[in-house]
């Protein structure tokens, strides 16, 4: 028969040995076991990445879940006295969890291949401080529910790979657009506007390679006026084709210029005035100037094709549109080859 005195002496031997100290050793020491579980089951995964099948990937993650739950009961035995299973279940569960939806959605790369290494740490130290839920003492069990929540919001926060490929691909292309915009403004390569008195410039496209501008007169005649950049002046036919239009077909033989285009030096016109084109090889450019009557005339506010007069008068006001105009109206939406057409109002 035992004695109480002997009862008493004998019950603290066996009782559970919860101290805050010896929950956080049991908590320090499972986070170098999850980081270790962590490596072998990248480098698994790495594996079954390069074709190695499924079932080894399974079975590897089955086993690293084992030995991270066996670890940690015995770190909890020594140190409290008790294996703590839930709770020992549940971190292992969680880190399992964790880097299942991390791998998933990109957040959290192999750290075999040494990827987000310190994610992969605050990942495991997370984990493993839930383990305060289970162990205690009161201040290790809120650290504990604190953990889990905040484990939640750096896997929620934390951008996945497509997130992050879409934000430098937008830094990329606003640099882009950036060097672009410097690149033409320096340039100079601006649109041809009129200051033709009761002419008006009502839209303009400018690219960087070639600007088309479309004037109108205050009784509604409408032109369009194109600048390109080039090289070399152009093959002695090819302007009739941009001053070409309806009902002008290319009357005379193959080497021959039509009968409504008319060259005169560097300057090719219809025979009726209505169209110019001009090479300037000083400048290394070509510009023509066409009449539009129809809806194109009407989509811009007029009501008619210009005159051969107005053309004429046209083509001597043509000067670039101005380094300011160019800033206010054409910067903001300037992308090279995919720039808007834009509305001048008061020019």
């Amino acid at each position: 028969m035992v004695s109480p005195s002997e009862s008493a002496v004998a019950e603290p031997s066996t009782a559970p040995r919860t101290t805050t100290g010896r929950s956080l050793a049991v908590i320090g020491l499972t986070i170098p076991l999850m980081l270790l579980v962590d490596y072998a089951v990248s480098y698994a995964t790495v594996v079954a990445l390069f074709g190695a099948s499924p079932l080894f990937l399974v079975a590897a993650i089955l086993i690293a879940f084992a030995v991270l739950a066996t670890g940690i009961a015995v770190l909890s035995k020594v140190f409290t006295g008790r294996p703590a299973v839930l709770g020992t279940l549940v971190a292992a569960g969680v880190l399992a969890c964790a880097g299942a939806f991390g791998l998933v959605n990109g957040i959290l790369g192999p750290l075999a291949l040494q990827m987000n290494a310190l994610l992969h740490v605050a990942v495991c130290v997370l984990c493993a401080l839930t383990l305060g839920l289970f162990l205690g003492p009161m201040p290790l069990r809120v650290i504990g529910a604190l953990s889990a929540a905040g484990l939640i919001a750096v896997l929620a926060l934390t951008p996945t790979a497509a997130e992050t490929a879409a934000v430098e691909h937008a830094n990329a292309e606003s640099d882009r657009l950036a060097d672009g915009k410097a690149s033409w403004i320096d340039s100079g390569k601006f649109p041809l506007v009129t200051d033709l008195p009761g002419w008006s410039n009502v839209e303009t496209r400018a690219t960087g390679t070639d600007a088309s501008t479309w004037v109108r007169s205050d009784t509604g005649a409408v032109a369009r006026v194109i600048i390109q950049w080039n090289a070399v002046g152009p093959d002695p036919l090819a302007p009739c084709n941009f001053i070409g239009g309806p009902g002008l077909e290319w009357d005379q033989g193959v080497d021959q210029l039509p009968s409504w285009c008319v060259r005169s030096g560097d300057q090719w016109s219809r025979s009726d005035g209505s169209a110019v084109y001009v090479f300037d090889a000083g400048t290394g450019t070509t510009m023509w100037i066409m009449a539009f009557g129809g809806y194109d005339a009407e989509r811009v506010g007029g009501s008619g094709a210009a005159t051969a007069e107005d053309i004429a008068a046209l083509i001597q006001s043509l000067q670039p549109m101005s380094r300011h105009d160019v800033e206010r109206y054409l910067l903001p939406t300037f992308d090279g080859i995919d720039s808007p057409e834009v509305q001048l109002p008061d020019m």
